[in-house]
């Protein structure tokens, strides 16, 4: 899949970073692999390919669909097998107890000084360990046109009207899915109370049937929203935006229940084969003009105050990418589990997703 990039944004950020196409020609010799694990076009392919070219290495990105899947990537190979790790912030402290992130110095990421001081705070435990990324939220892709009128409660989805019977998209995530249910209800998204978690599981058992299929929501022309297979799905800002350049009839909201506030970083595998590399990506990435391509690019709000500032405001007034402060106040931050909470979460999403 692939974003499509406002022709003016290409331009404008093309001449402030140097990334024009006739600059960014593959390397003429092979040269070290740098190996991401990643969300698949979750890096603007015209970044990576200048960082290519500046440096003389190859970048391979191994994706995975679901934050479950990635942490069963990383069990599987003992956090070998890769130089850099897109981690969420739930997840640093126990990815740093299983030895599988590198302690990241100070001075090995000089750029680091143009983070946003409130998203490098975000998790204290990421600063000596990963480089905050992107930014966004979790809430409600849909069609207006397909719907018929608007969608605003997280119950439009779970007890869903006849129109969206069998054409709902829900997210394949043992967190995600539970927090859309949690919300619904009035609970946290947070919550260890078990109780809450079953009420959560009756309501997303009793919607099972309505739901085409649980998973990712595809961003190209493809996609099941954009071809109505699907007419609404749980899903991220971004990739919402990415759809809407393509139908002005999809439709993003944060329900009124409130949605999630998700924050992504960068970190350096513990076992990764080029440490000095990894570190020099993260770099280059936070230079304030590749930041901000960047960020256009993928349609993400970039956690690089700088490069936020080259942005031009037809981004950074997009309520859909920068949600205003009374939307992020209905939004709640994730926080790490107790592992008996996590493990209650991921054997009741099994039961409903892959049970019969």
């Amino acid at each position: 899949m692939t974003r499509t990039t406002l022709s003016f944004l290409v331009l404008l950020f093309a001449l402030a970073s140097g990334l024009a196409p006739a600059l960014v020609d593959p390397p003429a010799a092979a040269g070290p692999e740098l190996v991401i694990l990643t969300w698949q076009d979750y890096l603007s392919p015209a970044v990576i390919q200048a960082f290519e070219t500046e440096s003389g290495a190859r970048v391979r990105q191994v994706y995975f669909e679901t934050d479950d899947a990635r942490d069963q990537a990383l069990s599987e190979t003992e956090g070998a097998g890769y130089d850099l790790l897109l981690v969420d912030g739930t997840a640093l402290t126990v990815y740093r107890k299983r030895g599988w992130i590198s302690p990241l110095a100070p001075a090995a990421v000089p750029n680091r000084r143009f983070l946003d001081p409130r998203w490098a705070a975000a998790y204290p435990e990421s600063q000596d360990a990963a480089v905050p990324y992107l930014w966004g939220t979790m809430g409600i892709a849909y069609r207006r046109d397909l719907v018929g009128r608007d969608l605003d409660s997280w119950m439009d989805l779970l007890r869903p009207a006849p129109p969206l019977r069998g054409r709902l998209l829900m997210v394949a995530d043992h967190f995600d899915l539970f927090a859309v249910a949690l919300k619904a209800l009035g609970f946290s998204m947070n919550t260890i109370d078990g109780a809450q978690i079953q009420a959560a599981a009756d309501l997303l058992r009793a919607q099972r049937p309505a739901v085409r299929r649980y998973g990712a929501l595809a961003i190209d022309a493809r996609s099941e929203l954009l071809t109505g297979q699907v007419a609404a799905a749980v899903t991220y800002n971004g990739d919402a935006a990415a759809l809407r350049r393509r139908n002005d009839q999809v439709v993003y909201v944060i329900p009124r229940e409130g949605g999630a506030l998700w924050l992504d970083y960068l970190a350096i595998a513990a076992q990764g084969v080029h440490p000095a590399l990894a570190a020099a990506f993260l770099d280059f990435i936070n230079r304030p003009e590749v930041a901000a391509r960047n960020a256009a690019d993928l349609s993400y709000a970039t956690a690089n105050l700088a490069a936020e500032r080259l942005l031009p405001a037809k981004i950074t007034q997009d309520p859909l990418i920068y949600p205003d402060a009374a939307t992020l106040a209905r939004c709640e931050s994730y926080t790490r589990l107790p592992a008996a909470a996590i493990g209650a979460r991921q054997q009741a999403y099994a039961a409903l997703v892959h049970g019969d």
